[in-house]
């Protein structure tokens, strides 16, 4: 039998780079991301108050993601009994 005769295949262009970006990447470099630190001027006192503050609102949230969880596995644990 004979073989079908292939189609010469079309020369490729070469790429030029034309120099556009689609998104700008200057920002994402570490260097460019370091900021200015700002010094609030706390004492150490303040800064051990500051904390605790922080300690304070958010230990409701977590005692009761963790209440929820304990919850969840004994309800767990007694409909799978």
């Amino acid at each position: 039998m004979n073989k079908p005769e292939k189609k010469p295949k079309p020369k490729k262009k070469p790429y030029v780079d034309d120099g556009h970006t689609v998104y700008d990447m200057s920002g994402l470099t570490g260097e460019n991301n370091k900021r200015p630190t700002q010094h609030i001027g706390l004492s150490g006192k303040e800064k051990i108050a500051a904390i605790a503050a922080a300690f304070e609102c958010y230990l409701p949230v977590l005692l009761i993601v963790l209440g929820s969880f304990v919850l969840v596995m004994l309800l767990i644990a007694l409909w799978l009994s």
